[in-house]
């Protein structure tokens, strides 16, 4: 499915501007299979540029993103970025409100 994805969809005259690819933590079968189509269609003028990174800042994400990271360098995918998201999330439970959906509370 991947690869019929990724080479007999039309993507119009003027192909994309971004393609976003959503993947679970990891270098699976599925990420080698990705990288593997774009770094082909790359060579031929066309395909990704590179990667953004996303992660949290728990050490279980960090340890993820670094193996991502070591990922896209044997891989010869330029890493753009790295985005820390919720990086900035510090409150206490007892200080959060709990909304329904009932409720205009």
């Amino acid at each position: 499915l991947i690869k019929q994805f990724l080479t007999e969809t039309d993507w119009g005259v003027g192909g994309l501007d971004y393609l976003i690819i959503d993947t679970p933590p990891g270098t699976s079968d599925e990420h080698i299979s990705i990288v593997q189509y774009l770094n082909d269609a790359r060579s031929s003028g066309q395909g990704a540029s590179g990667a953004i990174v996303v992660t949290t800042p728990e050490e279980v994400s960090l340890a993820d993103v670094r193996k991502e990271l070591n990922f896209c360098k044997k891989t010869s995918v330029p890493v753009l970025g790295v985005i820390e998201n919720m990086s900035g999330l510090q409150t206490r439970v007892s200080d959060m409100r709990f909304m329904n959906d009932e409720s205009n509370d």
